[in-house]
């Protein structure tokens, strides 16, 4: 026995020894050979290092609205500040301490009720830094200018089931778009979860897979849509010839009580859905793409040069922070064509979730971000296809 306890320790250095271990920030993923030209704008944005936060286009401007830097040594890990740029390099702080709280898993979009185009925030995950009060919401928060803004929604807590039929529950990591349909401008809020507060553990965690829109972000009707199924941190975009709104990936969390299998919501839920008015939702599926480019959650897709982009994001399984898995950080696409196709299996910006993305001047432009190799970051990318 005394021979084994003696041979079990050395069996185990010689074990290390013969083992190479390389740190993610050694990691090299492979180069980058799709269409795009990527560019690194700036590695360091005037705005602190953040994920989760949201970004629009708006007076010509690239706007950042929020976020969270759990690395954050000092201040407030959970950022209530806006900023703006004309080139994504010089940023101008707009303010420092918007009224809607440090918040995180926001919406944010560029939309017109019919009086001109505002700022929205909507929803999320907020802290209020004097009371250390953290909650779920459902509010929202509009702004013509970036700097002063109106709470036009409150915060709102079911009782019972009332706010089913009345407004959306309060949640973070959902989705909003905008879309013009029967000849009406709406905002559309698509999924997102949220935790109970009558519940404890994960009993109390719920994800959603309803459609909520309003024409003016006061007042919001519930859509009766067909399944698309349970998810957050889903990525979203709309046809801007169609209006058709587009949604894929994400996470849905656990399935109690699977209605057809036991690890999904709904058969084909990996899949791409889309609904030209947030009520009839299909599904497309294509077998010649590999199923694992699907799996993947907090990333971003993009209608660019009249083709559906699927950007870099984590997986969605329990393993969320194997960034270097192969099929998380490449690009894809469904061509104008309707074929599905890998734009490159390389890596162009370092794979990342929890960035925010727009498309100012032609260019997709790619901001902050969870990074593999470097943890939250402040850095601003550009990426274009040159004909």
């Amino acid at each position: 026995m005394r021979y084994y306890k003696t041979l079990l320790p050395f069996l185990f250095l010689i074990l290390l020894t013969g083992c190479e271990f390389e740190s993610y920030e050694a990691y090299e993923l492979p180069l980058y050979d799709g269409a795009f030209t990527w560019v690194k704008v700036t590695s360091g944005a005037d705005w602190p290092k953040r994920y989760d936060h949201a970004s629009v286009v708006f007076n010509n401007r690239i706007w950042v609205l929020g976020g969270y830097n759990p690395g954050q040594v000092k201040g407030d890990t959970y950022f209530e500040d806006v900023w703006s740029s004309a080139d994504g390099d010089s940023w101008i702080l707009e303010t420092e301490r918007a009224p809607w709280h440090g918040r995180r898993g926001h919406s944010a979009v560029v939309f017109d009720n019919g009086s001109g185009e505002a700022i929205y925030v909507i929803g999320g995950f907020e802290v209020d830094e004097e009371t250390g009060y953290r909650q779920y919401s459902n509010d929202v928060w509009k702004s013509t200018d970036g700097k002063v803004w109106t709470r036009i929604k409150s915060r709102i807590y079911p009782v019972g089931d009332s706010i089913y039929i009345s407004d959306w529950f309060p949640r973070m990591n959902h989705s909003c778009v905008t879309a013009r349909h029967n000849d009406t401008n709406y905002i559309y809020l698509i999924g997102g979860y949220t935790m109970q507060e009558e519940l404890s553990g994960r009993y109390a965690m719920k994800y959603y897979n309803d459609v909520w829109r309003s024409a003016d972000g006061i007042s919001w009707d519930s859509l009766a849509n067909n399944d698309y199924g349970i998810r957050a941190e889903h990525a979203a975009a709309v046809d801007p010839e169609t209006d058709r709104i587009y949604v894929q990936g994400g996470t849905h969390g656990v399935v109690f009580e699977p209605p057809l299998n036991a690890s999904h919501p709904i058969t084909g839920w990996q899949g791409v859905w889309s609904t030209d008015n947030g009520t009839n939702w299909t599904l497309e599926l294509d077998t010649t793409l590999e199923s694992g480019y699907l799996w993947r959650s907090d990333h971003q897709m993009v209608f660019y040069r009249d083709e559906l982009w699927f950007l870099p994001g984590k997986t969605n399984s329990s393993v969320h922070y194997h960034f270097t898995e192969p099929y998380q950080f490449p690009i894809w696409k469904i061509s104008e064509t309707g074929s599905w196709v890998v734009d490159s299996d390389g890596d162009a910006f370092d794979a990342r979730h929890g960035y925010s993305m727009v498309v100012f001047n032609d260019r997709v432009w790619i901001m902050g971000g969870m990074t593999s190799r470097h943890g939250q970051s402040n850095d601003v990318w550009a990426g274009e296809i040159i004909n």
